[in-house]
């Protein structure tokens, strides 16, 4: 009695720590992207994100899916003055921070998310 009472014991807390153990591999593998809202432009084939803040740090852009990088160099061709919004993760190559896309959460057409735009803008007025 007091046998299968340890074995059963001992079967729960291996399949108990199997799957804490697994559950710890699937959240470890799992890309975390935050949002970088900017303007986009095109540097020698490379599609580049001027980050909205004062600073504008530029992104190299690169792609998770073709289709974001396709749209994005249409919206380019059709007219440039646009800002959007990427969910992206950032990392460092080369001492330069880039951006690998895993999709465009937002679109602004006929719009620029840059301070120094709005106050040129306002200036016209």
């Amino acid at each position: 009695m007091h046998c299968r009472l340890y074995i059963s014991l001992l079967i729960l807390m291996s399949t108990t720590l199997t799957h804490a153990i697994e559950a710890v591999e699937n959240s470890q593998a799992q890309e975390v992207y935050d949002l970088f809202s900017g303007t986009v432009r095109e540097n020698q084939g490379q599609l580049v994100l001027n980050h909205c803040t004062l600073a504008k740090y530029s992104y190299p852009l690169h792609f998770n899916h073709p289709e974001d990088e396709k749209r994005i160099r249409s919206l380019l061709r059709q007219d440039p003055f646009f800002w959007l919004n990427l969910r992206a993760r950032a990392y460092s190559e080369n001492e330069k921070f880039h951006l690998m896309v895993d999709g465009i959460a937002e679109i602004h057409i006929q719009a620029s998310c840059h301070l120094s735009d709005l106050l040129s803008n306002s200036a016209k007025l």
